[in-house]
């Protein structure tokens, strides 16, 4: 019986590490993935961000050059001149 504890032994001190280090080394190829897909998920987020601000700027692009608008801000900006100042 020595001899079989002694082979138990001798296998559990080399198969243990090998097993240990396999999942750590699958975990950790877990979370790279893991982590490279939320990557994709950031740029996805962003890519739609910045199209929503895109089209807001177009939005303000056109109410600023609107003729209207024009007309407005240069009759508010001669009301300011003319008012008495306090």
């Amino acid at each position: 019986m020595d001899g079989m504890e002694f082979v138990l032994v001798i296998l559990f001190f080399f198969v243990a590490p090998i097993v240990i280090i396999g999942m750590w080394t699958s975990h950790k190829k877990d979370m790279a993935k893991m982590k490279m897909e939320l990557g994709k998920s950031e740029k996805q987020n962003i890519d739609n961000e910045f199209a929503a601000l895109k089209s807001r700027l177009e939005v303000l692009e056109a109410i600023v050059t609107d003729k209207k608008y024009q007309l407005n801000e240069e009759i508010s900006q001669l009301n300011d001149k003319s008012a008495p100042l306090n």
